[in-house]
Formats: C-alpha cells, structure tokens, sequence
C-alpha cells in the first residue's frame, strides 16, 4: 500500500477491486491508476478470502470472491502500488456498509475525490445524493469506467478495452437489462463490432 495518509481521487468499493482484480487489465490498472479504498472494504475484503476456498471451482461465485479478494488485498500491502485505504469515522456497520463508508468519506472529504466507482445501483443513487448535497463536481461510476481511464489515457486499445469490459460484465454476472446499462453510463466508445449485443447498452 502507497503512504498511509494518501488519498487518491478514485474511490472504490469491494466488488469493484474484486471485479477489477479478476480482470486481464489488473496490472495496467495498479501500474497506472491511483485508488483508494476504505478500512471497511479491506475488512470485506478479508472476510470473503477466509469464507471462500481457494480450490473453489473455477468460475464460481466463491472462486472469483477468494481470487479477487486475495489479488486486492495483496496490492493493499504493496508499497509500491497506488492503492491506499482510508479510516470510516464513525465505523459504518452491516450488508452495506462498504457502500456507506464510501458515502461517508464522500461527506466528508469531497474535495479530495473525482470519481467514486462502485457497481450497486442503491448504493450509487445514495452516493449521488450525497454529492449532490456537497454541491461537488463528484461523478459516480460503475467498475468499467475504470477501464475507461486506461483508454483515455492511451494505455490500452480500443479492443482491449471493449473486450476487458465483456470480460468483466460476463464473469460478475452483471449481463441484465439494467446493470448491462448502468455499466456503460458515460463512457463514450461504440464497442458494437466487438461485443455481442447482450453486453451493449
């Protein structure tokens, strides 16, 4: 993990390092992305690593939290990847409360952060509130926009980045209707020639 103290503008949540960490365009992200999580969804983090095997079958619901979860919390020890944590005061507690460590630090450090990234559809309408009552110019994404960045960056190609996507979308399950469209809520690449309609908006 980078310094203790820093905090990246990027700020994500548990199934986004999970997915992400699951994906081909890991290593891009940790060479080139700053992030910042919080010590709640460190603490996810370690409790599906314990409460999953890692000979669980590959593919599987349990196989994809164990191996996410461990790649993640690995590049959180790391001191030279630019992933870093940072303290929820007051501790929020239950089956969202890495969700809302993510509203909170939105509450209460907004100026340090330019996108939060986060999959859960309630959880991003909470977290847009929350912005839209600190009056910040915080956008509120889902994990392939982080993707997004590497693209815009000229990091990765046109077709690495639309099939990372598909990747992505397959493997979390994250195929209906309105996580299919959520997922590509602006990012502005045409990746029709690339991926099977069922992954496009």
């Amino acid at each position: 993990m980078a310094g203790g103290d820093t905090r990246y503008p990027i700020l994500v949540d548990t199934d986004t390092l999970i997915a992400v960490a699951n994906n081909s365009l890991w290593t891009h992200i940790t060479d080139n992305v700053g992030l910042t999580t919080t010590n709640v969804c460190k603490q996810e983090l370690e409790r599906h690593a314990e409460e999953t095997r890692e000979t669980a079958p590959e593919g599987s619901r349990p196989y994809r939290l164990h191996h996410g979860s461990r790649t993640a919390l690995a590049a959180l020890e790391d001191d030279d990847t630019p992933l870093t944590q940072v303290t929820s005061v007051p501790r929020p507690h239950g089956a969202d409360a890495g969700e809302e460590s993510l509203r909170q630090e939105v509450v209460q450090n907004p100026t340090t952060i330019d996108y939060v990234i986060l999959m859960d559809a309630a959880g991003r309408r909470s977290i847009r509130r929350a912005v839209d009552d600190q009056d910040e110019d915080i956008r509120v994404v889902t994990p392939p926009f982080l993707f997004y960045i590497l693209y815009d960056n000229d990091l990765i190609s046109r077709r690495e980045f639309c099939e990372a996507c598909g990747e992505l979308l397959e493997r979390e399950g994250w195929t209906g209707y309105n996580a299919v469209k959520a997922a590509w809520e602006g990012i502005p690449i045409d990746c029709s020639d690339i991926l099977d309609d069922n992954l496009l908006p």
